[in-house]
């Protein structure tokens, strides 16, 4: 048997980290960020508890990966500083965000699951907005371009709706999303 080349030995890192990353996702979800052990989500993942060190940190390093894996692509899609949003950058940011749950409602709810666990949110806050609060900014200078009376609020209440929404998406499968995202981009875009 020869030696594995280069790319064998990166296309299996790249499946290890997604094992690990998925197994984690799932942990958290089950039992809770802070009840859930390294040592617990490498015995699912059927590694080793050293592989897993290889490749994150700790359990907080995990946590944050998993999050920033799945909004580091979503956020780099939307304009940052030094740029006006028009109607149609409103409009794809709200298309995104439904298709977003839409894609993967398991992702989604295992995500929002551990979002609302107590204390997660300040492992992944101050990243989190760091990221985020340029295009937050954008969408208040957007609302207040279209003399909106408080146009921070209006940028929260926004992001608001859209949450909700997403948990209506993931929990009724009843629920009229093309009708709500006609409704929220009618509210929205002025």
């Amino acid at each position: 048997m020869s030696p594995r080349t280069l790319e064998q030995n990166q296309v299996i890192k790249k499946d290890k980290r997604t094992l690990i990353l998925k197994t984690a996702l799932k942990v958290f979800s089950d039992y809770g960020f802070h009840a859930s052990s390294v040592s617990h989500i490498a015995q699912k993942a059927n590694i080793s508890k050293g592989l897993l060190y290889n490749y994150f940190e700790n359990k907080e390093d995990l946590l944050k990966t998993i999050i920033f894996d799945f909004a580091d692509p979503i956020l780099e899609k939307y304009p940052q500083e030094n740029y006006c949003l028009s109607n149609e950058d409103v409009e794809f940011f709200i298309d995104k965000s439904f298709d977003f749950v839409l894609e993967d409602t398991n992702r989604s709810k295992l995500l929002f699951s551990i979002s609302s666990q107590p204390g997660v949110i300040d492992v992944i806050l101050e990243k989190l907005m760091e990221k985020a609060m340029p295009f937050m900014n954008l969408l208040t200078a957007y609302f207040k371009s279209r003399n909106i009376k408080d146009p921070e609020s209006m940028m929260y209440y926004l992001f608001s709706v859209i949450d909700g929404v997403s948990m209506n998406i993931i929990t009724n499968p009843n629920f009229p999303t093309e009708k709500v995202r006609t409704l929220t981009k009618n509210q929205f875009i002025k």
